[in-house]
């Protein structure tokens, strides 16, 4: 209990920057503005989400089997960088258009998009190199470093976001804020690598070979959560305007709650779930994760739902007239985040729902309702989010009880 407090006082300072940093965004850039950084960071998690499709998943099992070693751990490493560059490559040459088109689509001048897109390329590199770095600290329980360098990257964006205010400040000054927080996390990791990690030692083919087994397992539900965790910006921005996709973007801090909870949940609980052997005390670890989790999602709805012009108000008042869409963000947040809290938990189990049931079924559902519902609205949009996690959510709780009450031995 005292690495879990420790762990989630350090997370919610780091969160509460984060939150002030894109309160003062939200609150001083025009709506158009901000409409172009809520596409350019979409992006980004856009190209995160596919340049890794299971590479950090592969790396945290057989970095399990070999993080002692300081040299194994170092071909593991370099092994994982040169397949995510690879990656990365595919990926930018695929999202990088759609970046462009959906930013002229809102009306950017060509300035606007060149700067934006160098940040979000800026950004996406070092992040990626980033995340394959922080597998090696996770693996070595260097939580206080982990912490250490959120916190100092964290305090650098609101430092330059605050700076900017009183300088100059756009949707390209506010996603490079991002870019130099990843930059600075970026140079604190490899200064660490350096002193753990044998940073010398040449790629692994069998290691290679291991990624590439578990990249063509996950790659499918890799992009599958890519497209679905940003479909909201994508269609808003298709269909709609800029304002709309300022309104969406402003709307989406409110998810901001949840923010601290996943962090904990994937750093504390999640490891300590996959290491249990007994069934009985599975099923009981299960049943209070998703319960808890419940119960938090549910507050933050209610505390919407009762006091949605005071907390609107933090938005600035460019938003105060969003009251109706504010609880239906609320819902919207909650249930994506209840999706990914279900998938992570199979997952820790190493229990996967098969591509060939989700995949359809999602799309089915989403063909069928684009042909009835008003995606140029904000409240169209999220209605549409929401329904659209409902298969995920039926067949990751379908799994789990099957896995854990259905079948006798553990799977």
């Amino acid at each position: 209990m005292p690495i879990l407090a420790k762990f989630a006082l350090v997370q919610g300072v780091v969160q509460v920057l984060g939150f002030a940093a894109g309160l003062l965004i939200v609150r001083s850039l025009p709506k158009q503005q901000y409409a172009f950084y809520t596409i350019g960071n979409t992006m980004v998690g856009a190209i995160l989400a596919l340049a890794d499709s299971g590479i950090s998943s592969a790396l945290t099992a057989i970095g399990g089997r070999v993080w002692q070693d300081s040299r194994r751990l170092g071909s593991l490493l370099n092994t994982a960088l040169q397949l995510r560059r690879q990656l990365a490559t595919i990926t930018v040459v695929a999202v990088v258009p759609v970046l462009i088109w959906l930013l002229a689509q809102n009306g950017a001048s060509r300035l606007t998009i060149f700067g934006l897109v160098i940040a979000v390329l800026a950004g996406s590199g070092l992040e990626l190199i980033t995340r394959i770095y922080c597998v090696a600290l996770r693996l070595k329980s260097e939580i206080r470093q982990i912490q250490n360098q959120a916190l100092v990257s964290a305090l650098v964006k609101l430092a330059i976001v605050a700076a900017a205010l009183f300088i100059f400040i756009n949707a390209a000054v506010a996603i490079w804020s991002v870019v130099i927080g990843y930059a600075v996390q970026y140079v604190m990791l490899r200064r660490w690598v350096r002193r753990e990690v044998d940073r010398t030692a040449p790629a692994d083919p069998a290691m290679r070979s291991e990624i590439v087994s578990v990249l063509k397992k996950q790659a499918p539900h890799s992009i599958y959560y890519c497209l679905q965790g940003q479909v909201t910006v994508w269609l808003i921005s298709i269909f709609g305007n800029a304002e709309s996709v300022a309104n969406v973007g402003a709307l989406g801090r409110l998810a901001v709650a949840f923010a601290l909870l996943s962090s904990i949940t994937a750093e504390v609980v999640l490891p300590a779930f996959a290491r249990i052997q007994s069934m009985h005390l599975l099923r009981r670890r299960y049943l209070q994760i998703v319960a808890g989790y419940s119960v938090v999602s549910l507050l933050s709805v209610a505390a919407v739902a009762i006091f949605p012009r005071q907390i609107l108000s933090v938005l600035g008042h460019q938003y105060s007239g969003l009251s109706a869409d504010g609880v239906l963000m609320a819902a919207c947040a909650v249930v994506s985040t209840t999706g990914g809290l279900l998938w992570s938990i199979n997952s820790a189990r190493a229990w996967i729902v098969p591509p060939a049931f989700l995949i359809p079924c999602t799309i089915i559902a989403q063909i069928a309702m684009i042909s009835f519902m008003d995606l140029s609205t904000v409240k169209g949009v999220l209605l549409f989010t929401i329904y659209s996690w409902v298969p995920s959510i039926a067949l990751s709780l379908w799994l789990a009880l099957r896995k854990m009450w259905w079948t006798p031995e553990f799977a």
